[in-house]
């Protein structure tokens, strides 16, 4: 069922909607930019209602349950709202104050929040499936491409073979033919799933691969689900925002991989030694 069909869905199943099936349905219309992204639970609060109820709704309105109710909607809602219109939304909330200061509260709140969203287990579990892996393939779209660059940098430095699936479907096709058992898949999903991602996964899951996953309020909604989802709001869905919080856990990956193999900080200081023999190397040949 597509989410343009949902006033629909409402309209034909009328007769059968009680008063509290209709007090949610006011609150996903009437606000659809907030609704869209509550949980069941904060949905019937929000209502006045029992839990049970959104979960009973959805199934009213021909839906497999409330998560397949709240993704198409989330979908339509974000289909509707362009780059353009998210900025737009941006300065509307910050009218009258310094962006600047606007910005990084912003962004504060959302790293506050990031270690509710995201254990320490799951990045200890996501820190071996890297460790172990024989190479390590960072799929990423559009803005997460600098992502895919930094975490590649970085993993690079610390000794692991880090290898980049980007491009056309052509390219990750080509790429990505490699994948075997012993790799795993780091995957950036920002806002929406990105094109090639489900090809990927699947891909991955043929392989043998284990999926690690880096993404925002939409990632518990993806299919295949990865091995490890590391999801975490990145601010309001509806404005513009940043790649901090994914940066963070970024960062908080590598120095979990770094705690749990100590080997991955000697790389560094042999990638030192060897950065001082190249650049003593470069010096002696222009003095000559």
């Amino acid at each position: 069922m597509a989410a343009m069909s949902f006033r629909i869905a409402v309209q034909e199943h009328a007769g059968r909607l009680s008063a509290a099936d209709q007090r949610l349905i006011r609150e996903l219309l009437g606000k659809p930019t907030e609704a869209a992204f509550l949980s069941a639970s904060e949905l019937a609060t929000r209502g006045g209602v029992h839990q049970a109820t959104a979960t009973r709704l959805a199934k009213k309105l021909g839906y497999r349950g409330y998560p397949q109710l709240r993704a198409e909607l989330q979908e339509e809602l974000l289909d509707s709202i362009g780059p353009g219109e998210r900025v737009r939304r941006r300065l509307a909330h910050s009218a009258g104050d310094s962006l600047l200061a606007a910005m990084v509260a912003d962004e504060v709140a959302a790293l506050v929040e990031l270690p509710t969203q995201v254990s320490q287990a799951q990045l200890d579990t996501a820190a071996r499936l890297v460790s172990a892996a024989e190479r390590v393939f960072l799929f990423g779209h559009g803005h997460a491409t600098a992502l895919v660059d930094l975490l590649s940098r970085r993993l690079r430095r610390s000794g692991h073979a880090a290898l980049s699936l980007v491009g056309s479907a052509r390219d990750l096709a080509e790429q990505a033919a490699l994948l075997s058992e012993r790799d795993v898949v780091l995957a950036f999903a920002l806002h929406r799933p990105p094109p090639g991602l489900r090809a990927v996964l699947h891909h991955a899951a043929h392989a043998g691969a284990p999926t690690v996953m880096v993404t925002d309020a939409g990632g518990p909604l993806l299919r295949p689900q990865p091995t490890v989802l590391l999801a975490a709001r990145r601010g309001a869905e509806s404005e513009f925002q940043s790649l901090t919080v994914p940066m963070a856990i970024c960062n908080a990956l590598v120095l979990t991989m770094a705690r749990l193999n100590p080997e991955s900080v000697s790389a560094l200081d042999r990638l030192t030694g060897l950065i001082d023999t190249f650049e003593s190397e470069e010096e002696r040949i222009s003095d000559r």
